[in-house]
């Protein structure tokens, strides 16, 4: 008898544990992704309401333009994957320098 409730308070301790953990990101759609991105560059450079949808938007361009890149690419081949992801990096920080003012984009530059 004590086997058996050890047993079941034990599938539901893991069960809690599993079910409040965080989706990956490769679980995520890129819409979450993209909300990600955002929240984490919010909370280090502290974004105004007119910047967020700016940066959302070229965080979700960013996001489909590294899918699109998996998908074409694969796993496989990790150097030319690598080099296509920071190339899309390269673009997006272009457009957010254009978004943040240069104090913000400083910040983002000693937190990334």
């Amino acid at each position: 008898m004590k086997t058996i409730l050890l047993s079941l308070f034990l599938t539901f301790c893991l069960a809690t544990v599993f079910a409040q953990q965080k989706p990956t990101m490769s679980s995520m759609t890129a819409e979450q992704k993209a909300d990600e991105i955002v929240a984490k560059l919010n909370t280090n450079v502290n974004l105004t309401q007119d910047q967020l949808p700016k940066v959302k938007a070229i965080s979700l361009e960013r996001v489909n333009k590294n899918t699109a890149a998996f998908k074409k690419i694969g796993p496989n081949d990790k150097a030319r994957l690598l080099a296509t992801n920071k190339s899309i990096l390269a673009e997006w920080e272009v457009q957010l320098k254009g978004i943040l003012s240069e104090d913000q984009y400083n910040k983002y530059l000693q937190t990334k």
